[in-house]
């Protein structure tokens, strides 16, 4: 089974495992086809994170390709008023990192997969050399300043495929890209040396530089794969696998599951004005320790396990009440008290503003092997500059960073950004697989997660239920996104409570996931419908 945000990319990698391939193959396959059929989410320019699972043995690692800060970077290169004004940690070569993707998937390829790199890549190369239909959905990434900045960065628009005649492409015409067919043929013949040391990585390193940029080929040759271990924790009895830091997903979906389970949930209607109510007041406890507490581990200590610890959710419980009014403001806790592992130190928190283009796929083999990868470019078209000759798109990862030179998330050579990207895996009470599951929408991404977990345990929904059901997010300040899908009744509740509430177009997170029901032998998947692309393949 594969779960992707687009069709084509869900069967690039069943085409993968008929073959042959493992979920290990089929999963850098899938994201290759999501390079070609998602340019504006995922790509050779960017990064991301993996949580594999090995049936044999049981082992879960966590893979850590999320871009990094070049040598050149610098903790108050964004401070200025110059630098805020102009964006430069948003568009041009200045807000570019050091791209994972293709380490990424190169390791977890040579190290658990069966098939070669140019194997693999044959359904992405057919996918860029033969076209697929253009939708009407990515048109619309294409309004607004994404079409000025795109237009203006590409000579004309004249470089990128999406325009015709300088305008947005209309839907239902089909695309092609003979320069990402030749990038994963460079890479099929000389592997990942093509990027980190040669043609692709050099019309990289140019095109950032000409933007503004400072980055250096050494840049790329020191980029280095971490596998670390990921994030452990429970929910009602089931484990749960997820990220670690650099990013700050896994821990707080912990977290927010082991508030909610000091609460009987499943006693609650799902949806209902007092279950939105509380994920609502708990989300703005999470993300005040996440703003205050969460760095990159590499460089500055977190108290992980304080976060994850039940015993501090215990004492979450005692700020929140169900007949107050939200507060003004998220107020951190002292997850310190709970953790023993790490050295505890006073920092200034604060992120860099994470956006929505990013995109989540589960790969599940014959065997069991499970792969959770939730990859990134950072904004739709990241920085916005193309490759001309690969019609790759550059990360602009660096506007993760935060611009205060005082944070701990303000940016250093080879630091990775914090992000929210939560590929997760989990057991059922037995041991055996259970679910896999992941998100996109930037700091949604891990309320997203817990909240469609909770619908799957509490609410004994399908995969498809759980993930179509209306979601909230509240961030630690500011408005409350919630979904008018639920309804009056919840919108004039929570209202009443001091929520102040956007309802617009802004869709909360798209998630794909699949659950194993051991008693009929089968696989329950689905991909989110928001936007409209998403679809599993299995056989």
């Amino acid at each position: 089974m594969v779960s992707a945000a687009h069709e084509l990319a869900s069967k690039a990698g069943l085409e993968i495992m008929k073959k042959g391939g493992n979920a290990i193959d089929a999963a850098v396959a899938t994201a290759l086809a999501l390079n070609v059929v998602e340019p504006y989410n995922i790509g050779m320019g960017g990064g991301g994170f993996a949580t594999v699972r090995f049936a044999k043995t049981g082992e879960v690692v966590f893979i850590d390709f999320r871009e990094t800060a070049p040598a050149s970077a610098r903790k108050d290169m964004y401070a200025s008023e110059q630098a805020k004004k102009e964006h430069w940690s948003a568009r041009g070569g200045r807000a570019a990192g050091v791209p994972g993707y293709l380490a990424g998937w190169f390791f977890i390829l040579e190290k658990y997969g069966t098939m070669s790199f140019g194997e693999v890549a044959a359904p992405a190369i057919k996918l860029a050399e033969e076209g697929y239909v253009w939708t009407e959905g990515q048109t619309g990434t294409l309004q607004g300043s994404h079409y000025e900045d795109l237009y203006n960065f590409n000579n004309e628009g004249k470089n990128v495929p999406y325009f015709v005649d300088g305008l947005p492409r209309e839907a239902g015409t089909v695309v092609k890209h003979p320069g990402l067919a030749k990038a994963f043929r460079l890479l099929a013949k000389d592997g990942k040396k093509a990027f980190y040391s040669g043609p692709i990585g050099e019309a990289l390193v140019k095109a950032v530089n000409a933007s503004g940029g400072n980055m250096t080929m050494k840049d790329l040759a020191n980029y280095k794969v971490i596998v670390r271990k990921p994030v452990e924790g429970s929910y009602r009895g089931y484990k749960i696998y997820s990220s670690a830091p650099p990013s700050s997903g896994g821990a707080h979906v912990i977290q927010l599951l082991n508030f909610m389970e000091n609460y009987d949930i499943s006693k609650k209607k799902a949806g209902s004005p007092e279950l939105m109510d509380m994920w609502g007041k708990a989300e703005r406890m999470v993300f005040a320790d996440r703003d205050k507490y969460m760095a990159d581990t590499d460089f500055v200590s977190v108290p992980l396990e304080g976060i994850t610890s039940k015993e501090y959710a215990k004492t979450m419980t005692k700020n929140y009440d169900p007949a107050s009014k939200l507060p003004e403001l998220g107020k951190p806790g002292d997850p310190w008290k709970f953790d023993k592992t790490n050295k505890k130190v006073s920092h200034i928190g604060d992120t860099g503003p994470e956006h929505f283009s990013t995109t989540h796929f589960s790969t599940v083999d014959k065997e069991g092997n499970i792969v959770a990868a939730t990859n990134t470019i950072n904004y739709w078209f990241g920085c916005k500059i193309m490759l001309p000759d690969y019609q790759i798109f550059v990360n602009n990862q660096m506007d993760d960073f935060s611009s205060n030179p005082e944070s701990v998330n303000a940016p250093e050579p080879g630091k990775r950004p914090l992000s929210s990207m939560s590929p997760t895996v989990m057991l059922d009470p037995q041991g055996r697989s259970f679910m896999t599951l992941g998100a996109s929408g930037s700091r949604m991404i891990l309320t997203v997660v817990a909240q469609v977990i909770s619908n799957v345990i509490d609410h004994k929904m399908t995969m498809s239920q759980a993930i179509e059901a209306p979601r909230i997010w509240n961030d630690m300040d500011g408005e409350t996104i919630l979904e008018a899908t639920a309804g009056k009744t919840v919108i004039d509740s929570l209202t009443k409570k001091g929520y102040k509430l956007n309802l617009g177009e802004t869709y909360h997170g798209v998630c794909q996931g699949i659950i194993f029901d051991h008693e009929k032998n089968q696989m329950d998947a689905a991909a989110d419908q928001r936007t409209g692309t998403g679809m599993p393949a299995g056989f």
